[in-house]
């Protein structure tokens, strides 16, 4: 029969006092070269716009509003390029007996748990970014969602899976070794029932 008792809040694991791994820095690099790329595709494009004049040269670079609004724009992309530098040391994560935790974020911190009981599947990614830096990423499939985390060197990615996919065998084991005793016990109540009937 289901029980659900009562959990003491004293007794409840706190996030906080996990031992974190760091992720690899070469993610730093993966990152700033994926950001990199992306902007120098922008930057490429408005070029291409302002030589045939189809942007005029004067409204941006003689028009004080046109200059700000350019400096403004180099300034975010530069930000966003270098942004992987403050962001990366800031990741970590956890693997845990039924659990999987990752954390990222600098202004907003997010942590992740993903119980082994509620994965589906797992792959590893490896990204043309991935590939120059020789890092892989992991992709956890729970019920209608998937969670792509980055930062894992190769081989480590890929034992990662093997790992989780075995504790996910394990759990799924466990479920049905319980299912079977509860059933069992549940016809044994019932043969006895019927017996003293």
């Amino acid at each position: 029969m289901f029980t659900n008792p009562e959990v003491e809040l004293e007794d409840i694991a706190r996030v906080v006092d996990v031992q974190w791994r760091e992720v690899s820095r070469r993610l730093v690099t993966r990152n700033t070269l994926r950001n990199g790329f992306t902007w120098a595709i922008f930057v490429l494009l408005f070029v291409g716009l302002i030589i045939p004049g189809w942007i005029p040269a004067r409204v941006v670079f003689w028009n004080p509003l046109g200059v700000v609004l350019l400096s403004l724009v180099v300034t975010f992309i530069i930000v966003c390029v270098i942004w992987p530098i403050f962001e990366v040391p800031r990741r970590g994560f956890v693997v845990r007996k039924h659990d999987f935790l990752y954390k990222q974020g600098i202004l907003f911190m997010r942590t992740f748990s993903i119980p082994f009981a509620r994965i589906q599947h797992v792959e590893t990614t490896v990204s043309i970014f991935d590939r120059v830096v020789n890092l892989g990423a992991l992709k956890l499939y729970t019920a209608g969602a998937q969670s792509v985390f980055l930062g894992f060197e190769r081989d480590y990615a890929h034992s990662l899976r093997t790992h989780i996919l075995d504790r996910v065998r394990d759990l799924d084991r466990e479920m049905v070794d319980e299912d079977e005793h509860t059933t069992f016990d549940g016809n044994e109540h019932e043969n006895q029932a019927f017996n003293n009937a």
